[in-house]
């Protein structure tokens, strides 16, 4: 397991944050809305895989305040044309999915959106902020380099990746949506 990020309020992280990446970050609504109008017909969102097992970390699991031990990982991303500008990661702990076994359906369909249709009670906790560590475990699934060799990741050039998370409560049962805003975001913005 890599370095883990500091996750905080936004006010402790914005003074450090890229100035154009701060109302992303900040964004009330769902991403997927604010990609869209970015992106228009553009806009292209898709699944990494299938769902992958996992365990869940004992960081996660004291933040979801569960004491599952397994999680189902699903990986996406959002591109404008060819840039891909967006990687977001839902984590599912075990007793999740044993409430609502369709969340292991999603698919291609946006969570966020998703979630709001499900006739469910759902709550959504307040964001946490990060600048993601270059071999967290995170970055690397957000660059694709899930390699296990700790240079691998390593571009001196990179700089940060920004990340913000949010636990969703559907029914009271938790649902980790994390988001990691790829430098190729900033050069698809209008005036960039």
């Amino acid at each position: 397991m890599g370095p883990q990020a500091d996750w905080s309020p936004l006010a402790r992280i914005e003074p450090l944050a890229p100035p154009e990446l701060v109302s992303w970050l900040a964004e009330p609504g769902l991403l997927t809305a604010r990609v869209r109008a970015l992106c228009g017909e553009r806009m292209r969102f898709r699944m990494l895989g299938p769902l992958r097992d996992a365990t869940l970390p004992v960081e996660l699991q004291s933040r979801l305040g569960v004491s599952d031990r397994r999680c189902l990982l699903r990986d996406i991303e959002f591109r404008c044309n060819d840039d891909r500008i967006v990687y977001a990661q839902t984590v599912l702990p075990d007793s999740t999915l044993c409430r609502y076994p369709w969340l292991r359906e999603l698919g291609d369909s946006p969570i966020g959106e998703t979630l709001r249709r499900a006739g469910q009670p759902l709550e959504r906790e307040p964001l946490e902020y990060a600048a993601l560590p270059a071999g967290s475990d995170l970055a690397l699934a957000a660059l694709g380099t899930r390699s296990a060799d700790p240079g691998a990741d390593s571009d001196p050039d990179r700089g940060a990746l920004w990340a913000r998370r949010a636990v969703y409560r559907l029914g009271g049962e938790p649902i980790l949506v994390q988001e990691v805003f790829l430098p190729a975001l900033l050069r698809v913005q209008p005036g960039n």
